[in-house]
């Protein structure tokens, strides 16, 4: 059945309860867990005037220890439920990225953060494009689930 789960991560709340319920189901069947942490691109987000152009690197490199730090986390968890796992922090616009790591796995496992339809609509939402557009299956965890 599912023998490989991919259990992204961006570090919020509702991130970990979805990596949380991703380990308890990965031990349940036995399966391996690939965690995956995605640095997205800040360039066109951000305005770079010359006044914040000596700044770009040093917000890259904390955004990196962002990253490195969720998927050190998910790691220990896996760790003690004796859950096999991997970990990759990769760049690029996280719903490609996403879909493009899937085709490597038998199911997705991801949170949504609970953003009302505007709040999604202006801020856009991960879970949401992945799911719509996902051949794998995919199990949503509601942020709101408790342990």
């Amino acid at each position: 059945m599912y023998r490989s789960l991919l259990l992204p991560t961006d570090g919020s709340p509702a991130a970990e309860a979805g990596v949380k319920e991703g380990l308890r189901l990965a031990k349940a069947l036995g399966a391996r867990v690939a965690f995956l942490y995605v640095l997205e691109p800040i360039g066109p987000r951000l305005f770079l005037g010359p006044e914040t152009l000596p700044y770009y690197q040093d917000l890259v490199e904390d955004m990196r220890k962002e990253g490195m730090a969720a998927l050190d986390r998910a790691t220990r968890m896996a760790e003690e439920l004796g859950v096999g796992f991997e970990a990759h922090l990769l760049e690029g616009r996280a719903a490609e990225v996403i879909l493009k790591e899937a085709a490597k796995h038998d199911l997705l496992v991801m949170a949504t953060h609970g953003r009302s339809r505007l709040d999604a609509a202006l801020l856009g939402s991960v879970t949401q494009e992945v799911v719509l557009r996902s051949p794998k299956p995919i199990l949503v965890v509601p942020h709101w689930v408790k342990e």
